[in-house]
Order: C-alpha cells, then structure tokens, then sequence
C-alpha cells in the first residue's frame, strides 16, 4: 500500500480518506495537511512577523 519515492512517501488516497475518518488517526491527518498548508503559505510570501514582536505591537495600540 505505502510506497517510497524519491524520499517521499506516498499513500493511496483511498487510505488518507480512510485515516482521516478514523478517530485515532485524524489529529495526525489534519496536521500533516496543516504542515502543509504553512509551507504552501510560506514559498508565497516575503515577510513574517515575529510573534512576539506582533503581540508586544498588539498590545501597545490596544492600549490607547
């Protein structure tokens, strides 16, 4: 069912959908797909702001 390729692993999709709805396995699921979404999010951006930087901004224009 699995197959190695090229440093990847594949996984039929009818076993994806499967795990998805499991239960046990859908939390890991959700965040290899959320893992995902973040490097897809990154590759088109240019600038990412500090967490902590934002929060202390966020903070600070609240505060007026």
């Amino acid at each position: 069912m699995l197959k190695i390729e090229n440093n990847n692993v594949l996984i039929p999709l009818v076993l994806w959908k499967e795990l998805k709805g499991d239960l046990y396995f859908n939390e890991l699921i959700e965040i290899i797909e959320d893992r995902e979404t973040l490097f897809e999010a990154k590759a088109k951006t240019e600038y990412f702001v500090d967490l902590d930087e934002y929060h202390q901004e966020r903070m600070k224009r609240d505060a007026l």
